[in-house]
């Protein structure tokens, strides 16, 4: 092993403890890579979805030496992302910042934005991640030693939603039953009503094509040129996305 390897083990050890909010004095062995990498990822999909990292850089610290350039720098970049996220000092800024210029229309829909830190549910040693902003995906995660860190997506749809709930509701834990009400009572008509939004858009811009279309036809005929509105994002102004 050359001394350039070592190097890169050490820092990428220094970011990995970093990403976990560790003092600046603590140092993590290599041993610890595995089981620390599947955690921090598990935690952090929403980055990860934007980089190209495979699996087996979590196998060890050597594994992650052996990849590509590229690769090692897309997990360099991922450690370095969360640490900065996962930082106090950061976040108090960010939310400062936020607060400051966030508008009262996004205020009022916060709660239908998700980017999630913490788990949706957890039960036994299963954790139920769920994402989306304007849409929602249901996604499992197994704590098992064998599958750890890998997601399995339930469901993105009304109706896949409502078939995992009836799953859920045939375990026997009061836990499972209760994350069914939740998917139903609360994902399910969050759903249903951004489908009827969309509906009303595409209803919309079919009226305003049908519109369009007929005044071409009519000027066509009479050879009359007709004042027309073609701006589209006047005709939708009244509805609420």
């Amino acid at each position: 092993m050359n001394l350039s390897s070592e190097k890169l083990k050490e820092f990428a050890l220094l970011l990995l403890a970093a990403a976990y909010n560790r003092k600046p004095d603590a140092k993590l062995s290599e041993d610890q890579w595995p089981r620390l990498c599947s955690e921090l990822a598990a935690n952090s999909v929403d980055i990860l979805r934007r980089l190209h990292v495979p699996e087996a850089v979590a196998d060890s610290i050597d594994s992650f030496v052996e990849q590509d350039i590229a690769v090692r720098v897309n997990v360099l970049f991922w450690l370095c992302e969360v640490a900065i996220g996962s930082n106090s000092s950061v976040k108090c800024l960010i939310d400062q910042e936020t607060v400051k210029h966030r508008s009262p229309s996004t205020a009022t829909n916060a709660k239908d934005s998700l980017i999630r830190l913490q788990p949706f549910a957890e039960i036994a040693k299963q954790r139920y991640w769920l994402f989306g902003s304007k849409s929602r995906q249901l996604y499992l995660e197994s704590t098992a030693q064998r599958a750890k860190g890998k997601l399995e997506l339930l469901a993105q749809t009304p109706d896949e939603f409502i078939n995992t709930a009836e799953d859920l509701k045939t375990q026997r834990t009061h836990a499972h039953r209760e994350l069914a009400d939740r998917l139903t009572g609360e994902i399910v008509p969050f759903l249903e009503t951004q489908a009827r939004k969309r509906m009303r858009v595409e209803r919309a811009l079919q009226r305003q094509a049908i519109a369009l279309a007929n005044v071409h036809i009519y000027e066509t005929r009479t050879r009359k040129r007709q004042k027309v509105n073609y701006n589209v994002d006047d005709s939708l102004a009244s509805f609420d996305f």
